[in-house]
């Protein structure tokens, strides 16, 4: 196995152990992915190494490019935080938001998995707390074809002052395009419906199919299996000619598309920064909905903006 290849694998199983998943969870992964597993020894190996052996450098490793100023410090600060939902993207945002786009530097001086390794390098060498392990997410199969699905779900999160952020999250399920938007309250079905209304009208057109949680603002009750939608949520269906799927109680299968957003939006955007109003976080999100949005998206090696345009027709 080539060199390359070799660091990339052990790299994806070092980061799925991160996510929680165990050694079986990690090579089914793979065969999700549409890649060959290794072998039940490769993974054992590499799952078991620490950080410290995994962030050894080879011959061919590149230079810690972040281990300078002011990149280290900004590194150093957020790290010592240990939020549990911290992700290196988070901070990567965070350097591209302070250094590039006010145009300090053209460009940062490596590239995700170079922080990622220097990240892992601070850890193993105990400069910095290891952090918190988390459980599994779990995650659709996605499968679906374009322009059918959005979906759908509420999140908060405390800033700065105990003050705390109502957020909404659509995201299609093809093109892993992702809106939201934020409020100091929580949101009533009016105000999510005006959410869902801009969704719309961000992307150009209207799915077919909403996926939601058993949300109140969106769901009065479930009697005897059936679905009853507050009055609101059901006149916005009808008007805007709108299918359901909703997701089942205590049923972590059919709700871990849904929560995976709402993650992604806590530790990509809120876990890196420190923030005191809403209007701080008003503007930096759409910031970072824009970049999100035209960088590859991991799961899918494509760019959620360009598959949008497939979606649109």
């Amino acid at each position: 196995m080539a060199v390359s290849k070799r660091i990339i694998m052990k790299q994806k199983i070092q980061e799925l152990k991160e996510m929680g998943l165990s050694k079986t969870e990690i090579i089914r992964r793979f065969i999700e992915d549409n890649e060959t597993p290794p072998s039940w020894p490769t993974v054992a190996k590499y799952y078991d190494m620490d950080e410290t052996e995994s962030s050894q450098e080879s011959p061919f490793a590149k230079e810690r490019a972040f281990d300078t100023e002011p990149y280290r410090a900004t590194i150093m600060e957020i790290l010592k935080r240990n939020s549990p939902d911290l992700k290196i993207s988070s901070i990567y945002d965070v350097l591209e938001e302070l250094y590039v786009d006010t145009r300090m530097v053209i460009q940062l001086p490596g590239n995700e998995q170079t922080l990622r390794n220097y990240v892992r390098w601070l850890r193993g060498t105990g400069q910095v707390p290891k952090p918190e392990k988390n459980g599994r997410i779990y995650e659709f199969v996605d499968d679906i074809p374009p322009g059918k699905q959005l979906i759908v779900d509420f999140g908060e999160q405390k800033i700065e002052d105990g003050i705390t952020i109502h957020f909404m999250c659509m995201l299609l399920r093809f093109s892993k395009f992702l809106f939201v938007v934020v409020q100091d309250h929580k949101f009533n079905s009016a105000e999510a419906c005006r959410g869902l209304y801009l969704c719309f009208k961000r992307i150009g057109g209207r799915v077919e199919v909403l996926v939601i949680d058993q949300d109140t603002v969106f769901i009065y009750e479930e009697k005897y299996g059936e679905i009853i939608e507050t009055q609101t949520f059901s006149a916005f269906l009808k008007e805007q000619n709108l299918s359901l799927f909703v997701c089942r109680k205590a049923d972590p299968e059919s709700k871990g598309g849904i929560e995976k957003s709402v993650q992604f939006v806590k530790q990509n955007y809120f876990s890196a920064r420190k923030l005191h109003t809403l209007q701080e976080v008003r503007t930096g999100i759409a910031a970072w909905q824009s970049r999100k949005n035209v960088r590859i998206e991991r799961g899918t090696y494509q760019i959620p903006v360009e598959q949008l345009k497939v979606e649109q027709q």
